[in-house]
Parts: structure tokens; C-alpha cells; sequence
């Protein structure tokens, strides 16, 4: 399996976030990709740099007025004078009240669903090399590579076409399935993460072309509250091609890995040409979202599971936050899928 990664990563550097209300230090540190690079490394695998592909990859998922406010909000922030890093203040989600002569402030509270999404003099520069981390991984699979791990952060699932939240800018994993998609592959992302890929579930509604399915924790009173329900299915151009496996909370090791199951079996009966996984190791126990029970030794189990998939695979990283445990985690993942039944 080959590896891609940036270390341009590190630029992005979020300091403390607002969660319900209450300020906390944000969970999503260089360090995180510091311990998925060591158990990579520890497993043997080959890491390779990400490529630039410039912007017209990102353009195929995401409107050019959002990667443009991606691209120029910390300096148009501090040249208003105001202090620390891009956070929306107020909120507007409807698309059709977008003014593209909105004041910055105006544009962050549309660009930007929650206040644990800050932009700060880094943030861009991290996003859009995550995003081209997908993109190359994409490319290698193109190139005949059966299994590629993408090594992206900021994560991405939470990312709409014109919207980031949830910590997470530019969608690596839909970027990546489009990439694939224009090379003619049909394709199906299976989501991992213990919070629903929102963003994704969004970019794809209406295309029956690239199924997406996603188990999570139950967005009922858990990120991202809105979506992620069982009877989210796809729009009237794709109904069925939207599947959620929504878990109570706390489901463990059973629960998940028979989600996990039922999930890739429907994603295969879509017939695709290559999987792309959204892969978060935030359902582990001990990590801090606190949403599912699940165990190291499951991961392996899911890893495996993968590893019997005879299609091209293609990981996307996402959440996993404990950093004590995230290598060893992935670690136990990445030897299931490298040693399949």
C-alpha cells in the first residue's frame, strides 16, 4: 500500500474552538497526523508527497466563492482589524440570500456552520494541500495502485459545496471520488467516521452515479444534529443512492462492525469500480467525541473486511483524536487490511 502525505499540514494550527457554547482547545492537532505517519512507517509502507494539482480538482466538488473565502479570509480578517482567527459570529444557511458583496463577517456566518471550524493564517494553505493529498492518492489508484491511504488534515466529510464545519474545510474524500469519477470509475464512499459525513451526504444527493453510505453515531443530539437519519436515501434523481446506519450511543464492537458490514455490502451491490473510505478512528472508546464504545481489535476486524474487498480501495483520513491511542489503532487497522482472511 502506498502512502501520500504532506507535511504541510502543520500550518494549520486552530487554536481554541467554541463548542455548545463553552471554549475548549481544538482536538484536531499536527500531532494527530504525527502518530497516523508513525504506525504507517512502523508497518512498512510507502509514503510518497502529494502532488499540486492546483484548483480545478477542488472546483469539481466546491463553488469558487467558497474556495476563494478559504483562500483569502485570515488576511481580509486582519486587514478589518480584527483579532485571532476567522469565526462567524451570527449564521445564515440559505443559499439563494448568498450576496457576493457581503462583508467578511457576513460570509463567515454563511461559509461557516459552527464556531470548532476557525480560519486562521494557516488554515488554507493545510486544506488545500490535504485536498491534493486526495487527489494524488486518487491518481495513483487511476495509475493501477489496488490499495492507497491518503494521509489528509484537516479532515473533510463535513465539507458542502459551499460550507465547512465540523473542523473541516475542503471534502478530500468527495474531491478524490470525483477524480476518479472523471476518469470514468464508477464509485462508492463508505464513511467510517462515528459523526455523519454531512458534507458528503450533500455533494452527492443528487448524483446516483457515486453512492455514498456512512454508520455514525445517531445524529440525534450528536454532530452534526441535522443529518444522518435512515430515511436520508438520495434526492428525486438518486433516490437509493444515500444510505446512514445510524448507532445509539455507546454501541460497541457488535454493533459497529455489523454496521460496517451491512454498509460495504450495499456499497458493492452499487456495482462501483473502486471504494473510497472516509477513515475515522473517533468510534474508539477513548477518544474525546465520546460517541461510540467501539475497540482497537474491531478496527482490525473493519481493516480486514477491506482488505477481502477485490476492487481498488482508496482511505481518505478523517477524525481519530486520542493520542494515545490513534497509533495503535491504526496500526491494528492497518494490519487487517494488508492481511486479509
Amino acid at each position: 500500500m502506498k502512502v501520500v502525505y504532506s507535511d504541510l499540514h502543520r500550518s494549520h494550527l486552530p487554536g481554541d474552538v467554541v463548542e455548545n457554547g463553552v471554549p475548549r482547545p481544538s482536538r484536531d492537532v499536527p500531532e494527530r497526523l504525527d502518530a497516523l505517519l508513525r504506525a504507517v512507517r512502523l508497518a512498512g509502507l510507502e509514503v510518497v508527497s502529494a502532488s499540486d494539482h492546483g484548483l480545478e480538482a477542488l472546483s469539481t466538488v466546491h463553488s469558487i466563492e467558497y474556495l476563494s473565502f478559504l483562500a483569502c479570509a485570515h488576511s481580509e480578517w486582519q486587514r478589518d482589524g480584527l483579532p485571532g482567527s476567522v469565526m462567524p459570529a451570527a449564521f445564515e444557511t440559505r443559499r439563494e440570500a448568498y450576496r457576493v458583496n457581503w462583508p467578511l463577517i457576513a460570509k463567515a456566518g454563511f461559509h461557516l456552520r459552527d464556531q470548532i471550524t476557525p480560519v486562521g493564517e494557516g488554515t488554507w494553505e493545510a486544506a488545500y494541500w490535504a485536498a491534493q493529498t486526495a487527489v494524488t492518492a486518487a491518481d495513483l489508484v487511476v495509475k493501477g495502485e489496488r490499495q492507497v491511504y491518503a494521509l489528509c488534515r484537516p479532515s473533510g466529510h463535513h465539507a458542502g459545496p459551499d460550507y465547512g464545519g465540523g473542523a473541516t474545510y475542503l471534502n478530500n474524500a468527495a474531491i478524490a471520488a470525483r477524480r476518479l469519477a472523471a476518469e470514468g470509475m464508477r464509485v462508492a464512499i463508505v464513511d467510517l467516521d462515528v459523526h455523519h459525513g454531512n458534507g458528503t451526504q450533500d455533494i452527492f444527493w443528487n448524483d446516483a452515479s457515486i453512492f455514498f453510505a456512512s454508520i455514525h453515531r445517531s445524529p440525534a443530539g450528536y454532530y452534526p444534529h441535522f443529518t444522518g437519519f435512515r430515511e436520508e436515501v438520495g434526492g428525486m434523481s438518486a433516490e437509493g443512492a444515500n444510505l446512514n446506519h445510524p448507532l445509539d450511543k455507546d454501541a460497541g464492537d457488535k454493533e459497529y462492525l455489523v454496521g460496517v458490514e451491512d454498509i460495504l455490502t450495499a456499497a458493492l451491490e452499487h456495482n462501483p469500480a473502486a471504494v473510497v473510505v472516509s477513515l475515522g478512528f473517533d468510534a474508539l472508546a477513548s477518544d474525546p467525541a465520546k460517541g461510540l464504545a467501539v475497540t482497537e481489535e474491531t478496527f482490525e476486524k473493519v481493516g480486514r473486511l477491506f482488505g477481502d474487498v477485490s476492487l481498488p480501495v482508496l482511505l481518505v483520513q478523517e477524525g481519530g483524536y486520542d493520542l494515545k491511542s490513534l497509533q495503535h489503532v491504526a496500526a491494528r487497522f492497518l494490519d487487517g487490511i494488508c492481511s486479509p482472511r
